[in-house]
């Protein structure tokens, strides 16, 4: 009875070192995820900035355009 408690707390501790490595190794992937998602949120900021100077000039040249023909 006694070897058999030792060994089904053998399959645990194994279990749990087995489980602890999956946990640091989506941990590990939840911080490069994290640092995508950061570059990807800068890309767009970027993104929206280029988008938000190109309507500006737009503007103004429509504008431009506008009172030269008036």
């Amino acid at each position: 009875m006694e070897s058999q408690v030792l060994q089904a707390v053998k399959e645990l501790l194994y279990e749990v070192r087995e489980m602890r490595a999956e946990m640091e190794s989506l941990k590990q992937e939840i911080k490069e995820l994290h640092v995508r998602i950061g570059k990807l949120e800068t890309k767009v900021d970027k993104l929206h900035d280029k988008f938000e100077l190109h309507a500006q000039k737009q503007w103004q040249t429509e504008a431009d355009v506008y009172r030269l023909k008036n």
